[in-house]
């Protein structure tokens, strides 16, 4: 895990790169607001092309698209996020991503 500096302004793009042909994560390290709150803080950056195929997740998860373009289906739906869009996705529902361009987004699970 990864944490984030405190009393200093950061960019949360600048945190994560996009690779050649490859899907990166960040975990990011925050405390947590209570002992009885999970949440998980994860960037991704994603080359273009690439692909993460369809899953669930037992925690609701919300997707902000920091850069480039993000293609999901959600629960059979298609949905198409650019940069400054965001989504949030139940827990249970099946979703996957394609990125059309190279990108990076940020999910927070909770």
């Amino acid at each position: 895990m990864n944490k984030l500096p405190t009393h200093t302004v950061f960019d949360l793009k600048e945190l994560i790169a996009i690779k050649p042909g490859r899907i990166a994560s960040r975990i990011l390290s925050l405390p947590a607001p209570s002992p009885s709150i999970s949440q998980e803080w994860v960037l991704y950056a994603m080359d273009r092309e690439e692909t993460i195929s369809s899953e669930t997740s037992p925690l609701t998860k919300l997707i902000h698209v920091l850069e480039g373009e993000v293609n999901m289906l959600v629960e059979q739906q298609a949905c198409h996020l650019s940069a400054g869009a965001s989504i949030i996705i139940p827990a249970g529902t099946w979703h996957e991503f394609a990125a059309p361009t190279g990108c990076k987004f940020l999910q927070i699970s909770y």
